[in-house]
């Protein structure tokens, strides 16, 4: 009994009152007249068991219920039999007997239905006994005063009977009690009424031919039962057939706007979304029977015109052209078109076709205008676009649930039909709440992919993949014809992909110029700090390997593969499932492409395959992102030390001298001392070699640690000249670096002895400028730095003079200009 509502259980115990009430009336009434308890009184009693243990179905209950919700047996002939040949008391205990006798078998009922059905049969059986009794007795009819009585008391049993049950059921399937009285009680009105013309006329020929009437009547009795029940079974089963036949018939329209939904990755479960609050919108309003079937079914195919959209259109990210989105207003032109020919046993086609209508007449497709749009049309109008709201799309990430339902309620009386509005606001809240139980609806912020429970479910997950495929490939081609550079080619790509294969690290590792291993050049998503800057571990590592062998790799995580760099920032996520493809161009292997998981066996099949088509689609846009980076990188560096060349400092200090808060930065001039007799004196080959040690060094010197310092660069100007720029550095900072500088070069060994002059050491004349004290672009920075090295030279030449050709040079402590 806990199960039933507040309003169900005191409608019980409000019965249980009034039989009670009943049975006691019976009995004070009953006292009156002589008891007859003999052998007849048994019989009936007998009779009462049999009888009211056959019983036939009134309504069939659910699947998921065991209880007798509706039924009548025979007990009702012999319990109106007694009304007539007994006293009250002892027609409500008969009517007691057959009925407990019924609640008991085949299937016992709950306790409280039980009492339920034994109370009201006690009340009906004591009221219409009280009124045989008195219009029999007082002789209101004449000589017909028994036959008007007997019709009268059957009246009363009747409805008594059926409205209380009905109004039970009402309460427990939260329907009208008159609905339910009207389509499952009143077709056995003609029943009660036979079965009160047997009993009558059994009580008055009972009187007199007993025996007669037991041989005869229980032959009759079986035979009306018998009939009764095969007639029903046919019924129930002509009405099941239906049902199953309806169910059929939407579960095909379910399964097919289902496989259509799926082709766009975007609106996946779009459909049963909508359906979800669009039925609920129309529940509230009190549609039922046909109109909300038609709302149910419109819902699921709303969108079955998108069949005639491109599906370029469909997929862009960006803004539609005027032309694109006329193609778009079409959809549900074509998807009324679609369904013309189909005979709904519903209104399915005003949904379909008008539900982009607006309660303005600004919508499409023939801009009706408020009450002309179908009532199904402007409940899936509010539904759809809610669902719009509150999903991914290509061209925007998804609401939230409050921000959507504050535009609904700001486009009522314009987009909306302000009643249809209303209903939606009252209902939303509980149906978003109610679908985030189950992890589903806007209120769901990590959504999960569901397991596949059946071949549909399965059958529109592999259409979503392929689709999914088709719009990777879509996106992949949209950033390749992007004229980008490698980095940001390798960073859309990976960002791209990491939504398509959501909660996975994305990882590109690019062959280095001197083909000694990989290194990352673009990660995103899980674990992208400890990515960045990451290489390959000798030739084990599985991402090596798949190089190597040009063979993809789907499995365990493997912690050998690459070297990380020391992130104090960020905390490693733990990964168990790594998937690498090779990257290919022309039979040159490029690189790799890896996807990392935190679970697993994350990685399917499918997803394998799909990445492998987009690393194959992506190759030849790597490959020329790698050719003009190495061409660029020519241009701007020198050939033979590896440095940036004067290009590429002229430029950079034209850039930063054009920055909008401006940003300080020194520029140093360096120009090697006694470097010409190496060349003279040992050749080309040794001064390269000197040139490219010294390079090195001042790589180092520009190392805060064990990072360079970003924004710092290191340059050859020409011959034994080199420039360094020095990012947020001032006067003084510029002033303890030069030093540095000239220390560390004369402490450098060039392993060149001379038979005269014995070990060979180097010194360099040091100038430097500041942005922006000694000027404000480059010319004007170069001229003092290069004005103020010549002037460290002269004075260095007098230190030299001064101290003997073999002293250590002094360092000069100098300003700029």
């Amino acid at each position: 009994m806990n199960t039933l509502s507040p309003q169900a259980r005191r409608f019980v115990w409000s019965t249980y009152l009034l039989g009670a009430l009943a049975i006691i009336g019976a009995f004070v009434l009953g006292m009156k007249e002589t008891p007859t308890l003999g052998v007849e009184f048994a019989i009936y009693l007998f009779l009462g068991v049999l009888a009211g243990s056959r019983k036939v179905s009134l309504m069939r209950p659910s699947a998921a219920s065991t209880a007798d919700v509706g039924s009548m047996s025979l007990s009702f002939v012999l319990t109106f039999a007694a009304i007539i040949r007994f006293n009250p008391i002892l027609a409500v205990v008969i009517g007691m007997v057959t009925t407990l006798s019924g609640c008991l078998y085949p299937k016992r009922q709950p306790t409280y239905q039980l009492l339920f059905n034994v109370l009201l049969n006690s009340i009906s059986t004591c009221l219409c006994g009280v009124l045989f009794t008195r219009i029999t007795s007082a002789r209101v009819f004449g000589s017909a005063s028994p036959l008007m009585a007997a019709s009268l008391a059957c009246f009363l049993f009747f409805f008594i009977n059926t409205g209380f049950v009905a109004g039970i059921l009402g309460l427990v399937m939260k329907q009208s009690a008159t609905k339910v009285w009207y389509d499952k009680f009143l077709w056995t009105a003609p029943s009660y009424f036979m079965g009160a013309v047997v009993g009558y006329v059994g009580s008055l020929v009972n009187r007199d031919y007993f025996i007669w009437v037991i041989a005869c009547g229980i032959p009759i009795a079986l035979l009306t039962y018998k009939s009764y029940e095969l007639y029903s079974n046919q019924a129930e089963a002509m009405l099941k057939s239906r049902e199953e036949i309806a169910e059929l018939y939407l579960a095909t329209i379910k399964s097919l706007a289902l496989a259509i939904d799926a082709k766009d990755a975007y609106t996946h479960q779009h459909i049963l979304r909508v359906q979800r609050y669009a039925v609920a919108v129309a529940k509230e309003l009190g549609l039922e029977g046909d109109e909300l079937e038609g709302v149910n079914t419109g819902a699921l195919l709303h969108d079955i015109g998108k069949l005639g959209v491109p599906e370029y259109v469909l997929l862009k990210p960006g803004k539609l052209t005027d032309e694109e989105f006329a193609k778009i207003k079409e959809h549900p032109r074509i998807g009324a078109d679609i369904l013309a020919d189909i005979p709904f046993p519903w209104p399915v086609l005003p949904g379909v076709k008008y539900h982009h209508e607006k309660w303005n007449g600004q919508g499409y497709p023939e801009g009706l205008k408020g009450a002309n749009i179908p009532l199904q049309a402007r409940i899936l109008a509010v539904a759809d676009v809610y669902d719009a709201l509150t999903s991914n799309r290509a061209y925007r990430g998804a609401w939230p649930h409050e921000r959507a339902v504050e535009l609904i309620r700001k486009e009522s009386g314009a987009h909306f039909d302000p009643w249809i509005v209303d209903a939606f606001l009252r209902v939303i809240d509980g149906v978003v709440a109610e679908m985030a139980e189950n992890g589903e609806g806007p209120l769901v912020t990590v959504k999960e992919t569901p397991p596949m429970v059946s071949n549909t479910e399965r059958a529109v997950r592999d259409i979503q993949r392929n689709s999914s495929e088709l719009w990777a490939l879509y996106e992949v081609a949209q950033t390749l014809s992007s004229s980008l550079g490698l980095e940001e080619t390798l960073d859309i790509l990976a960002r791209k992909l990491a939504s398509i294969v959501p909660n996975v690290g994305c990882v590109f590792l690019l062959k280095t110029p001197d083909d000694r291993g990989l290194v990352v050049r673009a990660a995103v998503g899980l674990n992208h700090e400890f990515f960045h800057g990451a290489r390959s571990v000798g030739e084990a590592g599985q991402s090596i390997q798949a190089v190597r062998e040009r063979k993809s790799y789907c499995g365990p995580y493997i912690h050998d593969d690459l070297l990380f760099p020391s992130v104090a920032s960020a905390q490693w996520t733990d990964v168990k499932t790594m998937l690498v493809v090779p990257i290919v161009h022309q039979n040159t292997v490029l690189g790799t492409v890896n996807l990392y998981h935190p679970e697993a066996s994350a990685f399917s099949e499918h997803d394998q395959q799909l990445l492998e088509r987009i690393g194959e689609r992506s190759a030849l846009a790597l490959y020329n992102g790698m050719l003009y980076e190495r061409t660029r990188s020519h241009a701007l560096t020198d050939t033979l030390t590896g440095l940036y060349n004067l290009r590429f400092v002229t430029q950079d200090v034209e850039k930063r001298c054009q920055l909008d808060p401006p940003v300080s930065f020194a520029l140093f001039c360096l120009d090697l001392d006694s470097f010409k007799p190496i060349n003279d004196l040992y050749g080309h080959q040794t001064g390269d070699r000197v040139l490219r040690d010294l390079s090195a060094l001042l790589r180092s010197l520009v190392r805060s640690g064990d990072e360079v310092r970003s924004g710092d660069i290191v340059a050859r100007y020409g011959g034994d000249e080199f420039l360094i720029i020095m990012d947020g550095a001032g006067p003084s900072e510029a002033e303890l670096f030069a030093e540095r500088v000239q220390a560390a070069i004369h402490e450098y060994d060039t392993g060149l002895i001379h038979t005269r002059l014995g070990q060979l050491h180097l010194g360099v004349s040091v100038g430097y400028s500041c942005f922006p004290q000694n000027g404000a672009d480059w010319a004007s920075l170069l001229s003092v730095a290069d004005q103020n090295m010549y002037n460290n030279k002269a004075l260095r030449k007098l230190g030299r003079m001064g101290e003997g050709s073999t002293a250590r040079f002094p360092l000069v402590s100098y300003r700029a200009a």
